[in-house]
């Protein structure tokens, strides 16, 4: 996928004028809509929700906190809606709730949603970088065996390809220069400086 040039008021103007169309749309409004308000905050553009998988109402949603407050690695967008799920107890089992992210779960991301037993997880945007539910059969073992057991559902959303682009496009415009401070951070060398393989967020 390759960015396109719109500034970031403009795709929030896309965000609030886009009309829904296919199933998965309003979730993944929502999750462009967290992912939008990460980037305005310095941090990744990546925005996810939880819905009940049975009328998709909506129960928590959020947006990556790494760079925000301070700097938290394991905040990823995914990381902060599990978080709130897993704080109070649900009527339901976690199979029953799907979580929509607006780009494609991180290996550190995907191995909590399997722990975390939620039975759908949906992305807008596929990471061919970073993500990690394309390359599901790469598991260790044990996990690949765990989210087989638990039947859990993965892959992309179904929306609209302009969302996915706006998804792709909130995401590229951010990772760049905060992968860049991530670096920095570790080994006080700029990103040009080392090797690094992929990114993810």
């Amino acid at each position: 996928m390759k960015p396109s040039s719109r500034s970031r008021e403009e795709l929030s103007n896309f965000v609030h004028e886009f009309i829904p169309s296919e199933p998965d749309d309003p979730a993944a409004l929502r999750a462009l809509a967290q992912s939008l308000k990460a980037a305005n905050a310095g941090t990744y553009g990546v925005g996810a929700l939880i819905i009940d998988s049975d009328d998709g109402s909506i129960v928590c949603e959020g947006g990556n906190g790494v760079h925000i407050n301070g700097f938290h690695s394991d905040l990823h967008a995914e990381m902060v809606v599990l978080n709130e799920f897993e704080s109070v107890p649900r009527a339901k089992n976690a199979g029953s709730y799907t979580l929509v992210s607006s780009l494609e779960p991180c290996p550190m991301c995907m191995t909590r949603l399997i722990f975390s037993g939620i039975g759908n997880v949906r992305y807008l945007c596929p990471d061919d970088i970073g993500g990690m539910v394309q390359r599901k059969d790469q598991l260790p073992p044990v996990f690949l065996g765990m989210t087989e057991a638990a039947g859990q559902v993965w892959g992309e959303a179904e929306c609209s390809a302009p969302l996915r682009q706006a998804a792709f496009d909130v995401w590229n415009e951010s990772q760049e220069a905060l992968d860049q401070k991530v670096v920095e951070r570790s080994t006080g060398k700029g990103r040009g400086q080392l090797a690094v393989a992929g990114d993810d967020c």
